[in-house]
């Protein structure tokens, strides 16, 4: 019987697909082991162009390279999204190999490597056996360093003695028009959303705040990591984003581009860029002006989209009772169709840089070394359980929680600093949020403002982005005689 079952095994084996790959090995050694992927997808787009588009994620398949000799064979014991053995039809497959140590979308970040695709036909019952050899770099960023829009790296002293190795924070400037470095500014930072990078984002920025924004010193904060989003929050696993950017970028932006202070100080932000925002300014209230978090991931833990943390009921990730009906969780409107089951599917085999991997990285109150600083799971990857003794840890991450349980100090340091926007329906249901955030505050007396922009998305619109900066400028013109420099 014993005979049969390894005859079985190896006959499946060898009418399987099989991908080599080779890589060029870095001339110094990377941070963590290297993971290889083949990425499959249709369509004229390449696969590596595809790894951070909910919409057309790529067909995946990955495998690290322990020995780090530069090659990898992936086959159908590998992991990978779908049964490789079940595929058919015309598709382009490309190597992609994550080198860089703190970039979210392997194949994107600088350092990393791919192929060049291959146009290909699975015929069921015909195994392909393709080579690749991964031996094209990410290049470096192309940077602007002088002039009215900039961007640069600043090296944070907390972050690189948190990874023991040098570590930069990322972000764009956006000069006032006429920028005079004898004259002050106000300051706007601008924190950018999931899988958004700072020096791509300045066109949008610019567009949004239109021509009063040429009156502030726009600074593009970019708040990608390893693990997805840092939104700037002092993480176990992630490290202390929230002090860098506090401590270190904010009195650098200042003293280099004559930015205001503190009393002229606003951030904001979309999305996961939103929560960061909404962030700041309870935890580092005396460092801004104001905020507007726009459509921010949850800030109420009773409304994690629509899971609920906060109650002992057991939730699932992937499936909801639906008037007794089992039916899959999706993560944004019907109409889109995404399901957390196939977010969670793509990112246990992405690894490092999706988004519910993301949360778990700023969440989390664990990581574990031997598991390149892992979070603790918060959900089974087969059934969709949450593990609710991980999301009760995620407790002092709970924005709605923190102004509750820190009013009494809180309320004099934010009094006309918070001014939330969010669709009615938010495309992530992420509206849900921020009406029990809003019911908190109502009850803690707070002068929080919550503005619903008409109909269902997910973005700033531009009349809001001009009520902002109608605001910002209404405060720099009545206080700009007796702004100073401040000490940080």
């Amino acid at each position: 019987m014993k005979y049969l079952i390894l005859l079985i095994l190896c006959t499946q084996l060898l009418h399987a697909h099989k991908f080599e790959v080779k890589y060029t090995i870095p001339d110094e050694k990377p941070v963590y082991t290297p993971t290889v992927y083949i990425a499959i997808s249709q369509g004229f787009r390449s696969p590596r162009s595809r790894m951070g588009d909910w919409a057309n994620l790529p067909i995946l398949f990955a495998v690290d390279d322990l020995d780090g000799d530069g090659k990898v064979t992936i086959d159908k014991q590998s992991l990978g999204t779908v049964d490789l053995s079940n595929m058919e039809g015309k598709y382009a497959v490309q190597a992609i190999v994550r080198i860089n140590p703190d970039w979210m979308l392997p194949g994107d970040g600088e350092g990393d490597l791919y192929s060049k695709l291959q146009r290909v036909e699975f015929i069921k019952d015909q195994p392909l056996h393709l080579k690749f050899n991964a031996d094209i770099t990410v290049p470096a960023p192309k940077f602007r360093n002088e002039g009215a829009v900039q961007d640069h790296y600043l090296k944070s002293k907390r972050l690189t003695e948190f990874h023991k190795r040098d570590f930069n924070l990322r972000y764009s400037v956006i000069l006032p028009e006429d920028w005079d470095a004898a004259k002050k500014y106000p300051v706007i930072v601008f924190v950018t959303g999931f899988t958004g990078v700072h020096q791509k984002s300045t066109r949008f920025i610019k567009h949004i705040f239109g021509e009063k924004g040429k009156k502030a010193i726009i600074v593009v904060a970019d708040a990608n990591c390893r693990w997805g989003h840092s939104v700037f929050a002092n993480s176990i696993v992630n490290g202390p984003w929230g002090d860098a950017l506090t401590y270190e970028l904010l009195p650098h932006i200042d003293k280099t581009y004559a930015g205001a202070g503190a009393k002229h100080r606003y951030i904001t932000g979309i999305s996961s860029g939103g929560w960061a925002a909404a962030w700041a300014i309870v935890s580092y209230p005396e460092a801004y002006a104001g905020a507007w978090p726009i459509a921010p991931d949850p800030v109420d833990f009773e409304a994690f989209q629509e899971l609920n943390f906060i109650d002992k009921k057991q939730d699932n990730l992937f499936t909801i009772n639906d008037q007794g009906e089992k039916k899959e969780r999706l993560l944004c409107i019907p109409s889109i169709g995404w399901t957390y089951k196939h977010m969670a599917k793509f990112e246990h085999v992405l690894g490092a840089g999706g988004q519910l991997k993301s949360f778990a990285a700023v969440f989390s109150s664990k990581l574990h070394p031997t598991n390149g600083g892992a979070p603790d799971h918060w959900y089974d990857i087969a059934t969709g359980s949450i593990d609710m003794a991980v999301t009760d840890s995620w407790r002092p991450f709970d924005i709605s929680q923190k102004l509750e349980s820190n009013w009494k100090e809180l309320k004099p340091k934010l009094k006309g600093k918070m001014h939330f926007g969010i669709h009615q329906t938010d495309t992530f249901l992420l509206d849900h949020s921020i009406r029990r955030l809003e019911e908190k505050c109502k009850e803690l007396g707070s002068d929080a403002t919550f503005t619903y922009f008409e109909g269902i998305g997910h973005h700033m619109p531009l009349d809001h982005a001009e009520r902002m900066m109608d605001s910002v400028l209404k405060s720099w013109e009545q206080h700009a005689d007796k702004a100073k420099p401040e000490e940080n």
